[in-house]
């Protein structure tokens, strides 16, 4: 979820890689004790990251009204049904607090179509929760449908004005303004600090299944496919392989959320070689080989009968059912669900031998694999719309979120009751680390840790207590992360962040055609019944793409790649 293009559920669950057992986001408090019960836990933090405002400073402007008020929030990932807020821990707090209440709903039905329909109707909800590189986005900006949060700050909350990262401003900054906050942007010393990076999604075998067929090395991608077919074998109702589902629209060029992991070792060098400065292009992927070595692949384990065809098509509750029923022998997910939310689940009700192992990186046609492991620029921006009703409210709102006091309430809590101090960082008390651990599902829904304001962003305090617990609580979590970790790199300045065109231009059109022609390739170069039906798919994919007018994306895209890497390299 970490790398360039993380749409919908890889962001969300690639942002509990800075968590220490999904202990990051928090919140708790009473209205009127909350300031006492939390100013030595605040304090501590306001003093070591030197942002936002003292706690109690009567200045601060969401404290100037307090009284009961709802806003409505359009969430953009109808998967998020974590994040409405009910009766949960951290959202009573925020409510006792500020006296806020966020109505946040989801979609019915696709996303996308639900998101353009509310936009061409305007009929828009008082806020928006959108990934900032959205093409919808420009379309909000363009039609006068949101606020710039500087024009709100600047009448109604100046203090958060002084809070914001200048790093974060000058990069998400359209036309000299900021229009959203985008949430999870990750300050220059990430790489180095908190929870060690997963910028991948890794595969994992189960552990009984290893064991069983001899425990063999699995470096490369031609160990795993042997590995695989050793499985099948010896265990034949078991499917070898579970990756979830492809739709290039929501996940990007990869297709699905399974594949970077493959992508990484069949094409280590992706990013950089798609930049060609001597033709002034950043190609689309697809014309990599190493990219397309990784689909290829995928075809031999096809051909090898270990892919079911049904996994083309596979919703996501399909496909975590099978999961949380370990009925895959070698299976795909985010690092951090697999060791707080599967694998708990696996051992209460199979049996802790039915667990899964992460694989190592994997080497391909003789390289090792390269992780692009650049720090975060955000993933969903919190947007203002112009049918707010009150718009001050709702920035000053933006500003307890965003302020130490407001990241220490909703990550941990009241100190004392959810959270203690310890060595200067806060620590969850035993029994809620434990459920965070044992019954992650349990511990978001009493909780709601992680899911309230969804204004997260970095801190010295969160980010080393986050560390410290990892490291403690989950120590098969953590070795698995280091073992993946020297294989990171950081691709930061490669400028390749935020590359595709607005969707309304004309290249933004074309870059909707290749798309869709790549969505429909996909599922014909994994089944294809032979080498040459395989190349021929592929170039018949090629053909189309250019024939719509891919080269006119692409030049955009090399003057994009330009202009993040100004923004990135200004000082």
């Amino acid at each position: 979820m970490r790398k360039q293009g993380i749409k919908g559920m890889a962001a969300v669950l690639l942002v509990f890689t800075m968590l220490a057992g999904c202990s990051s986001n928090n919140s708790g408090n009473n209205a009127n004790g909350a300031a006492k019960d939390n100013t030595a836990a605040n304090n501590t933090v306001a003093n070591t990251t030197n942002t936002g405002t003292e706690v109690g400073d009567a200045k601060e402007s969401w404290k100037k009204d307090t009284s009961a008020f709802t806003f409505s929030q359009y969430f953009y990932g109808n998967w998020a049904s974590a994040y409405l807020w009910k009766d949960q821990y951290a959202m009573k707090l925020a409510t006792e607090k500020t006296g806020v209440t966020i109505d946040r709903k989801l979609a019915t039905g696709n996303d996308d179509d639900y998101l353009n329909t509310m936009i061409a109707s305007g009929d828009l909800p008082d806020t928006i929760m959108l990934d900032w590189n959205n093409p919808a986005v420009m379309k909000l900006i363009k039609n006068g449908m949101v606020y710039s949060i500087d024009e709100l700050m600047d009448k109604y909350a100046p203090e958060l004005k002084s809070m914001l990262d200048p790093d974060m401003v000058k990069y998400h900054s359209i036309d000299g303004k900021l229009w959203y906050l985008p949430n999870l942007f990750e300050t220059k010393d990430r790489l180095t600090s908190g929870v060690p990076i997963t910028p991948i999604r890794p595969w994992f075998f189960r552990s009984d299944i290893y064991k069983a067929i001899g425990s063999p090395k699995l470096e490369s991608t031609d160990d795993l496919l042997n590995a695989l077919k050793l499985a099948k074998e010896k265990y034949p109702d078991v499917s070898p392989v579970g990756v979830e589902s492809f739709d290039v629209a929501k996940n990007g060029f990869e297709g699905s959320l399974s594949m970077n992991f493959l992508v990484d070792s069949f094409s280590p060098y992706l990013m950089e070689e798609r930049i060609k400065d001597d033709q002034q292009i950043v190609e689309y992927p697809m014309r990599n080989a190493g990219f397309i070595d990784a689909f290829r692949y995928m075809n031999k384990l096809y051909l090898n009968d270990l892919f079911d065809p049904q996994l083309l098509i596979y919703k996501q509750e399909q496909y975590e059912e099978k999961l949380y029923g370990a009925q895959y022998a070698s299976a795909s997910q985010f690092m951090n669900n697999m060791y707080t939310q599967y694998n708990p689940k696996i051992e209460s009700t199979l049996g802790a031998e039915q667990k899964y192992t992460v694989i190592g990186g994997l080497k391909a046609n003789g390289q090792d694999p390269r992780y692009p492991a650049s720090r975060l620029m955000g993933w969903q921006g919190f947007f203002i719309t112009k049918s707010a009703k009150d718009p001050e409210r709702i920035i000053r709102f933006a500003e307890y979120a965003w302020s130490d006091e407001g990241q220490m309430d909703m990550r941990y809590g009241k100190e004392g009751e959810t959270y203690d101090m310890v060595d200067g960082l806060p620590k969850y008390k035993q029994d809620i680390l434990d459920m965070s651990l044992k019954d992650n599902n349990a511990f978001n829904s009493k909780y709601g840790f992680n899911d309230s304001t969804l204004l997260w962003r970095a801190g010295e305090v969160w980010d080393n207590a986050s560390a410290r617990d990892f490291k403690e609580q989950q120590p098969e979590q953590f070795e698995a992360a280091k073992l993946l970790e020297k294989y990171n790199f950081d691709s930061y300045l490669l400028g390749m962040d935020n590359l595709e065109p607005d969707g309304s231009s004309p290249e933004g059109v074309i870059n909707g055609k290749v798309k869709d022609l790549w969505n429909k390739t996909i599922p014909k170069l994994i089944l294809s019944k032979s080498d040459a039906e395989f190349d021929s798919a592929y170039n018949d994919f090629v053909g189309q793409m250019n024939k719509v007018g891919a080269e006119k994306v692409e030049k955009v895209m090399y003057q994009r790649h330009l202009e993040d890497v100004k923004k990135k390299r200004a000082e």
